[in-house]
């Protein structure tokens, strides 16, 4: 019977119906007026868009949460230009990346080599982008050692521990699946947490090098998002989880790879 019902489970799920990618996309565009944190030194603001595209692939399956993430992003740089002071850069960087972050995490053991380079660029970014690379030869000074360090590691080091143990091959997929409330929860925190640190680096470092901080303004910077990544990823997942509950009890035609 068990085995029946997974088959009919399994030839039910389909791809995220466009209608639902475009209305999702249309919510997240909305969103990018919402500022939830303004960028250390000015410039510009967090969108919650942010949490919503970093949601999408939970809800969407990966390529319909990536396409409706894209979807988002294009609007959200209209509605909102304060939010995307770099233009279509930013619908790449704040719309579309934690999408990308989220649904690589999510389904580990099916996107393993993609997760693996996702990961690595983003601790590549946080070790060395700007100030080491280019560093001295774009007029960048080099930052105080060892704290600049030990703060980007914030950023990138529990990610690929994440990435490259158990925690992400097994652990996760057996929250996640866990019919035990507590259980999901973790789950669930654990890839936003995971995704949203190594999404702040490939997004945030380009607006570093483009307004040419000085490392004293990318130490406050680093010291000011270490708490509001962990908070917005708990505060993220006390909204999807009675989503994706809800979506689950719903009847709805089951998305391929949704996590409800």
């Amino acid at each position: 019977m068990a085995g029946l019902e997974t088959r009919k489970v399994s030839q039910e799920a389909r791809t995220a119906p466009v209608a639902w990618i475009t209305l999702f996309g249309a919510l997240i565009g909305v969103t990018a007026l919402i500022p939830i944190f303004p960028y250390v030194g000015g410039g510009g603001y967090v969108p919650l868009l942010v949490p919503f595209a970093a949601i999408a692939p939970l809800l969407l399956g990966p390529s319909g949460g990536i396409a409706a993430a894209v979807v988002g992003g294009v609007i959200g740089m209209f509605l909102a230009p304060a939010g995307f002071p770099m233009g279509l850069l930013d619908v790449l960087l704040t719309g579309v990346l934690p999408a990308v972050y989220t649904a690589s995490i999510a389904h580990l053991n099916k996107n393993r080599l993609l997760s693996y380079l996702l990961g690595v660029v983003s601790a590549a970014f946080a070790v060395l982008f700007p100030f080491y690379i280019p560093g001295a030869s774009a007029g960048f000074q080099a930052p105080p050692e060892p704290l600049y360090q030990a703060l980007s590691a914030i950023y990138w080091l529990p990610s690929l521990v994440v990435i490259f143990s158990p925690i992400g091959t097994r652990l996760i997929p057996s929250l996640v699946a866990s019919e035990a409330r507590p259980r999901k929860y973790a789950g669930i925190f654990i890839i936003l947490l995971s995704a949203l640190w190594l999404w702040f680096n490939p997004w945030a470092k380009p607006y570093w090098y483009i307004q040419h901080y000085v490392p004293a303004a990318g130490v406050a910077t680093l010291i000011g998002y270490s708490w509001w990544v962990p908070a917005l990823s708990a505060v993220v997942t006390a909204i999807s989880v009675p989503v994706l509950e809800a979506l689950s009890r719903s009847g709805l035609p089951k998305v391929r790879d949704g996590l409800w």
